[in-house]
């Protein structure tokens, strides 16, 4: 059976922790996910809102990866088209 994703359900201080790394990647939106059975997450949701994963440097890809680690989840940090 493949892997799907879902939205991770943090607690409070791991929200603090996603959204100091919005403001430290200087991105509009870190979404965290968590493997899953049943997959929530829709790409064409994402698109439709505007939402693109954003490239990131090597410091800003170690600040993220060691974010993941403190909440237990995969990040992607996106920015939203501005059209």
């Amino acid at each position: 059976m493949s892997q799907a994703w879902t939205y991770a359900d943090l607690a409070p201080e791991q929200l603090a922790l996603v959204d100091e790394a919005e403001r430290t990647l200087d991105t509009d939106i870190v979404l965290v996910y968590r493997p899953t059975t049943w997959g929530t997450v829709d790409e064409e949701t994402l698109a439709a809102e505007g939402l693109h994963p954003v490239d990131l440097d090597p410091v800003q890809l170690e600040c993220l990866q060691g974010m993941e680690r403190m909440v237990g989840g995969i990040a992607v940090a996106y920015r939203r088209d501005l059209h």
